[in-house]
Parts: structure tokens; C-alpha cells; sequence
């Protein structure tokens, strides 16, 4: 069978969307979960770039990145989240819902204000993000609280920007 250029880039996200169901029923410290897991993430980064150099953007990728994006979501916080809560300290646990919470009230805010849900893709989001998706990998290990409190600043710092955003567009 050959492969069309043309459906590259939805191929490599379906296959996120697959490597995402199978985690659901892998150990969040097993090796194949590590290795599947960084697919998800490097199938995340290659399906939009092959879509951009290729020129192949369609909507059903749009689509089908936002769908493999939910599903990898949800996996984090089915299989991810209750290791981590299990492994933190009750002071850390709460600092992590402060930032959720304020998270929520900004999206919540702008859902009323605009009738749209809306997350600013600022570099301080993208770097929140790209320093979470390495948790998986150090659940585990002794360091973890400090791994978090890196996320935790970060995170802290992009949600300042974000209300900053908020009350600058009222």
C-alpha cells in the first residue's frame, strides 16, 4: 500500500489518538508507557509541521489534532494525575489547585465574556506545556517536588499573563 503525501499528517495524528488509547491500559512507570507516551509528543510536534512544509493543512487535521490533543488530556489526567497526587505533598497539592483554579477562572471569564472557550497561545503556555509533558518521566524519581515547583512557577508566571491579557481587552 503506498502512502499519499497528501494524508501523512492525519496518519501520524491518528496514530497519537491510538498510542493515547493504549496508554490508558499500560503502568504510568512502565518502560512502554514512557516509549508510547513519547510518540504521542513527537507525533504532536511532526503531524503540524509535515502539514505546514508539505503544505496538506486541512480541516480534518485541524480536527483530528484537536481531538488526539483531548484524548492525551484526558489520559493525563485519568492515569498521570492521581500518581503525581499520590506523591506530593499536601502543600504542593494545594499550591497545584490554586493555579488550576485561577486557570479556570480565567477560561471561565473569557467563556462568558465571549461565548468561546479560549486559551492564549503565548510562549509562557507552550513552555508550561512543554516542561508537563516530561512529568510522566519523573514520577518516580526523588526530584519530582522540584520538577513541580518548576512547573508551578512557570505555570504561575503564565497565568499572571494571562489575567494581565484578560484586563488589558476588557
Amino acid at each position: 500500500m503506498v502512502m499519499s503525501k497528501k494524508n501523512l499528517a492525519n496518519i501520524i495524528t491518528i496514530s497519537r489518538i491510538i498510542g493515547t488509547m493504549i496508554l490508558i491500559f499500560l503502568d504510568v512507570l512502565s518502560l512502554p508507557f514512557k516509549i508510547i507516551y513519547s510518540w504521542c509528543g513527537i507525533s504532536d510536534v511532526l503531524d503540524g509541521y509535515i502539514a505546514r512544509k508539505l503544505k496538506i493543512s486541512s480541516e480534518l487535521g485541524s480536527k483530528l489534532d484537536s481531538i488526539s490533543d483531548l484524548f492525551l488530556y484526558s489520559m493525563m489526567l485519568l492515569r498521570v494525575w492521581p500518581v503525581l497526587m499520590s506523591n506530593l505533598p499536601q502543600y504542593a497539592i494545594n499550591m497545584i489547585n490554586v493555579i488550576i483554579g485561577v486557570r479556570l477562572l480565567c477560561y471561565g471569564y473569557v467563556m462568558v465574556k465571549s461565548k468561546v472557550f479560549e486559551s492564549r497561545h503565548t510562549i509562557l503556555n507552550k513552555i508550561t506545556g512543554f516542561v508537563m509533558f516530561f512529568l510522566p518521566f519523573v514520577l518516580d524519581k526523588d526530584y519530582l517536588i522540584y520538577y513541580c515547583f518548576l512547573i508551578m512557577f512557570i505555570a504561575s508566571i503564565s497565568t499572571i499573563e494571562e489575567i494581565i491579557y484578560l484586563f488589558k481587552n476588557r
